[in-house]
């Protein structure tokens, strides 16, 4: 019986579309210089030490072909040691990531007190990097 009730929430979480990443609100002091591919990648590979002193972190990380490129940290229920940092265009998913040559990539991120997947707008040289 219990197998069965969990085997029925997992069909149903699975079902549920991904939510859709929202802007980063950025300010006038955040600077985007240009951001090569090779760049880009580096900063992906880059390790993250979600322990490390968040006034570091950075939110602006270039601007790729045009677009701003930032650093989003999502974290939920055990901060710091379950923060997330996803690297994307600034770029809402869906049609206008495409018109800016970005992939839409669904990313398992901390929700709550577990994980779901959220649909983010990435850079397609850095899309097989971001899981």
């Amino acid at each position: 019986m219990i197998l069965t009730m969990m085997a029925l929430l997992l069909a149903v979480q699975q079902q549920r579309e991904p939510d859709i990443a929202r802007l980063e609100m950025l300010s006038t002091a955040d600077r985007f210089d240009p951001i090569t591919d090779a760049e880009l990648v580096a900063v992906v590979k880059a390790p993250f030490d979600p322990k490390s002193e968040v006034r570091t972190w950075k939110l602006a990380v270039g601007l790729h072909r045009g677009v701003p490129v930032v650093a989003t940290y999502t974290c939920s229920d055990l901060c710091p040691d379950n923060t997330k940092r996803i690297i994307r265009y600034n770029v809402t998913a869906g049609a206008a990531c495409d018109r800016v040559g970005g992939v839409s990539k669904d990313i398992v991120v901390p929700k709550g007190i577990g994980v779901g997947p959220r649909r983010y707008c990435l850079p397609a040289v850095t899309a097989p990097f971001q899981n």
